[in-house]
């Protein structure tokens, strides 16, 4: 792929934070963490404009409680469409960690994250999301 130079314009202050930003993240110039925070961006509009993303859908939820391995698993069986894998594991006595990888239009993404947060027991369930087409 080509790389097209660009300039960018700014103020000093916000270059010196910038440079502390690529410093403390160990980029290796401030194009490649520039290249970083725009792709950031547009994946986050995507979200939000209900465009397709990938990533990962993580739930800890008590398993102690009465149903609710079986509500979570009747749920993610609604979206069988988006998710595209589950790792599960056990962090305790009473407490399980499940990742769903995830594919697809945002806002159904969105609809599987907010379902599944409602099961009594569910402690959290938060989502990370990339962009497979973005480079």
């Amino acid at each position: 792929m080509t790389v097209e130079r660009i300039g960018v314009s700014l103020e000093g202050p916000l270059l010196e934070e910038f440079d502390r930003l690529v410093a403390s993240q160990g980029y290796s110039s401030r194009s490649e963490a520039l290249r970083d925070l725009i792709r950031n961006a547009l994946i986050r509009k995507r979200w939000e404009s209900g465009g397709k993303v990938v990533g990962t859908l993580t739930i800890v939820y008590r398993h102690d409680v009465g149903g609710v391995t079986h509500r979570i698993l009747h749920r993610q069986h609604d979206f069988l469409g988006s998710i595209r894998a589950t790792a599960h594991t056990h962090l305790n006595e009473e407490t399980c960690l499940e990742v769903l990888i995830v594919d697809g239009d945002a806002r159904r993404i969105s609809e599987l994250a907010d379902r599944l947060r409602t099961v009594k027991g569910v402690l959290s369930a938060e989502i990370v999301v990339g962009s497979p087409d973005l480079r």
